[in-house]
């Protein structure tokens, strides 16, 4: 593990290297990017594919165009239909994995893209309840009403379903490649710590 201090407070992040036979990491070309509530996965992915010239993918998105496509329902709506129904909530987890391990070249923001994306490099951002808040309100999101209680609660209750259903832990940071805390960087400098550590890690990529 390495850590790096910058200027301010300590920004810290986590270099976890997995065996070859886990991670194939040296033939990639898929980014995973898991996390917390609030740690910028949409964001830091959608500049990230930019970069890289990837098409980014997220799971939020494909629920979404699942759920009008489909049932005709709006996100919240569909995601409480989801709670009640086991079997539906599976189901997007099997059509999305088959979406990401279809293509290459891709950024997907999934939490269990770790366990389900084969031969990706996986990343995983934290951040602090506080500063998830702080971002959460500052974009204005209206729909997440919440406060700093209420996203640790709300990552606990993902960590605890994701045991339930698949006995895997989505925060355990010994399954990712690279772990990075968000709480002081911008999504930029973020990027370019995922693309550095991306490139030494794959000696395939042009």
């Amino acid at each position: 593990m390495n850590f790096c201090g910058l200027s301010g407070r300590r920004r810290e992040y986590e270099w976890i290297r997995r065996n070859m036979v886990k991670s194939n990491s040296m033939n990639n070309k898929r980014i995973t990017l898991g996390g917390f509530a609030g740690a910028g996965k949409s964001t830091i992915g959608k500049i990230l594919a930019k970069e890289l010239g990837f098409e980014f993918i997220s799971i939020g998105n494909f629920s979404r165009t699942f759920a009008k496509e489909k049932y005709n329902m709006e996100i919240n709506d569909f995601q409480d239909l989801c709670k009640k129904d086991k079997i539906l909530d599976k189901q997007i987890d099997e059509k999305f994995q088959l979406e990401c391990n279809s293509k290459n070249k891709i950024v997907a923001d999934y939490r269990l893209g770790f366990h389900f994306v084969e031969n990706a490099f996986h990343v995983f951002l934290k951040i602090s309840d506080q500063i998830a808040f702080e971002r959460i309100q500052n974009a204005d999101r209206k729909e997440e009403n919440t406060t700093a209680e209420g996203i640790r609660r709300r990552n606990e209750e993902m960590k605890n379903r994701f045991i339930d259903k698949y006995g895997i832990d989505f925060t355990d940071e010994r399954n990712f490649d690279l772990v990075i805390n968000t709480d002081e960087q911008t999504p930029e400098e973020i990027v370019k710590l995922i693309i550095n550590h991306f490139k030494k890690t794959n000696n395939q990529y042009e």
